[in-house]
C-alpha cells in the first residue's frame, strides 16, 4: 500500500510539473496598428478613395441635372398647366429617388471594394500572427486595438516579432536636432 501511494504521489508530482511547464504563454498586439503599417493598406486605401471619387463624380452629375430641372421648373411653373406641373413634379421626385438610390448603391459598392481589397491584407496579417505565435510558443494572442484587454500581466507585446516576420519597417520616430544657443 505504501508503494502504491508513493507511485501515485510521484505521478501527481510529475503531472503537476508537466502542467506547470505547459502553462499558457500570453501575448498581445494592436491589429489596427499592424494593418496600418502594411504597405498593401496604403495601396488599398488609394484604390478605394479613387473609386469613391469616381462614384462621387457620377452623383454630382445627377445632382447638377436635378438642380437644373428644379430651376427650370421654378421659372416655367407660372406658364404651365396643372397637368404639366404634375408630370414635372413626378419627374423631379423620380430624379430625387434615383439620386438617393445611387448614393446607397455607391456606398454598398465602396464597402464591397474595401472588403475585397482588405481580405488578403487581413489574411496576411493573421497568417503572420499565427506563425509568430507558433514559432514562439504562445497559447493566446489578444488584440489590444479591439479594447478587449482590461489588464495584461505576464504577457508579451508580439508586435515587433510580427513586424519582423512580415518584413515591415519600424516607423521612424521624429528626431529633433539640438538647438544651438545664439552666440
Amino acid at each position: 500500500m505504501k508503494k502504491i501511494s508513493t507511485i501515485v504521489i510521484v505521478m501527481l508530482a510529475f503531472a503537476a510539473s508537466t502542467f506547470a511547464q505547459k502553462a499558457n504563454k500570453l501575448g498581445y498586439l494592436s491589429s489596427a496598428e499592424l494593418i496600418s503599417l502594411m504597405p498593401e493598406s496604403a495601396k488599398a486605401d488609394s484604390a478605394i478613395n479613387k473609386y469613391a471619387m469616381e462614384l462621387d463624380g457620377l452623383a454630382q452629375q445627377m445632382y447638377v441635372e436635378y438642380q437644373k430641372k428644379t430651376t427650370d421648373a421654378q421659372t416655367k411653373a407660372k406658364t404651365m398647366s396643372e397637368a404639366q406641373l404634375d408630370v414635372l413634379g413626378r419627374e423631379l421626385a423620380d430624379l430625387e429617388k434615383r439620386i438617393s438610390d445611387f448614393q446607397q448603391t455607391a456606398q454598398d459598392k465602396i464597402d464591397a471594394k474595401r472588403e475585397k481589397l482588405y481580405e488578403p491584407i487581413l489574411q496576411k496579417a493573421n497568417d503572420g500572427i499565427k506563425a509568430v505565435a507558433k514559432a514562439n510558443g504562445y497559447t493566446y494572442i489578444f488584440d489590444s486595438s479591439a479594447g478587449s484587454i482590461l489588464f495584461a500581466d505576464e504577457s508579451d507585446d508580439i508586435m515587433p516579432l510580427v513586424k519582423a516576420h512580415l518584413k515591415l519597417p519600424d516607423p521612424k520616430p521624429a528626431t529633433t536636432a539640438p538647438v544651438k544657443a545664439p552666440n
